[in-house]
């Protein structure tokens, strides 16, 4: 004890700025793995790649930033089996902390930030997970010569021309289905019963996977099948592992006002809407703070089809999940498509959307979504809206 104690008083103390690194965070799968670098403050940091006879390091050197004691005796993060081998930390110079990464061999790696709190995110692939993104599920042609064109209905896509999802014929075989909150967080309670979220959002997608199962070719995959805690970046790491077609997250709404009632779905992208910035910072809220600036990372997103087809698969999963609950709530609110900065979309590599199903700050909206029956309901438009993107893309 009296050695460890010497040890702590001997380590340097950060120097005022600088920020702490404090924390590594890894999500390891056979051929993808996500790591996540927990920071209190922004920083900047740059990278290096180091490649030897069955050996691959990235090397991660964050500026004017210090590691917590903690880490400083760590030294080696623990990881899983999977892609990943290795985590290394260390000080590399008294301002400089670096993150050494080491795999048997690498394809392709893929950085972003978060912030409040400020993360480093780093997305790594093998051959397969490259292969996989640029043709996911890539059926093979049809024999005879004759083609045709598939294109979106104008009133879901809202652009010219078709993505290059389309443009190859890709194809859906697997679908992630993400129930919002769980475990710790409880996500949104209901303002006259208490009934929370995490609930009515894992009933809801149980349903749904059984739908997609009886109904359905598609492998249908739960973020979470009981109610236990998930990090936002954790859901979509997990997406990205399996290889994922179409991410759908489920979660259940709030407002001031408690009028605000109905349906209201999302996709990624940068807005100015205060609605849509209110929601998305409520849903972003167990990263522990609220939204960030997105505009340079979304600059990027938009490049891809990705973003094309996540505001179609949008609207076709809204309004087929507003016909359902309309054959039992004739006037159930349209609240709306909107884009909105999620933090639990960003890290997708798929088309991905939320769907908030109804207002647990209304009252009516709570009674509704507490009965079995409407819950059913709002499976089956969800089912409906995955089979008619689905269709739109050309298949049967």
């Amino acid at each position: 004890m009296r050695r460890f104690l010497l040890l702590l008083l001997l380590l340097p103390l950060p120097l005022s700025g600088d920020a702490l690194l404090k924390g590594v965070r890894s999500f390891t799968y056979p051929d993808y793995t996500r790591v996540v670098l927990d920071l209190s403050d922004p920083v900047t940091f740059t990278t290096k790649e180091l490649k030897e006879p069955g050996r691959v390091r990235f090397f991660f050197d964050i500026a004017q930033t210090r590691l917590t004691h903690e880490l400083v005796l760590l030294k080696t993060i623990p990881v899983g089996v999977g892609y990943l081998k290795e985590i290394r930390v260390g000080q590399f110079t008294p301002r400089i902390a670096r993150v050494v990464l080491e795999f048997p061999e690498v394809r392709t790696l893929k950085t972003f930030l978060l912030a409040n709190p400020f993360r480093i995110v780093i997305d790594i692939y093998g051959q397969r997970s490259e292969e996989k993104e640029v043709l996911p599920s890539l059926k093979k042609p049809p024999k005879s010569e004759a083609t045709t064109t598939i294109k979106p209905p104008a009133d879901l896509s809202g652009e010219k021309g078709l993505s290059l999802t389309r443009q190859l014929g890709l194809r859906v075989k697997r679908v992630v289905i993400d129930p919002g909150h769980g475990g710790k967080d409880p996500g949104t309670i209901g303002k006259v019963k208490g009934l929370p979220e995490k609930e009515v959002v894992l009933d809801v997608s149980l349903r749904l996977k059984a739908l997609l199962e009886k109904g359905s070719d598609l492998e249908v995959i739960l973020t979470r099948q009981n109610d236990t805690f998930l990090s936002l970046e954790e859901r979509t790491a997990l997406a990205n592992s399996r290889h994922a077609d179409l991410f759908v997250s489920v979660h259940a709404n709030a407002a001031k006002n408690r009028s605000a009632s109905g349906l209201e779905t999302f996709w990624l992208n940068f807005t100015s809407d205060p609605h849509a910035v209110e929601i998305a910072a409520a849903e972003n809220s167990s990263s522990e703070r609220s939204i960030w600036e997105l505009q340079g990372l979304l600059k990027k997103i938009s490049l891809t089809s990705k973003l094309i087809e996540s505001r179609i698969f949008a609207n076709q999963i809204h309004k087929s999940v507003l016909e359902k609950t309309r054959t039992k709530v004739p006037d159930y609110q349209d609240y709306n498509v909107r884009k909105a900065p999620f933090y639990v979309l960003i890290g997708a590599s798929m088309p991905a959307t939320l769907v908030e199903i109804g207002f647990l700050s209304n009252k009516a909206n709570e009674e509704l979504l507490e009965d079995p029956l409407f819950r059913e309901k709002i499976a089956e438009g969800l089912y409906e809206g995955i089979l008619s993107y689905i269709r739109s893309l050309g298949e049967k």
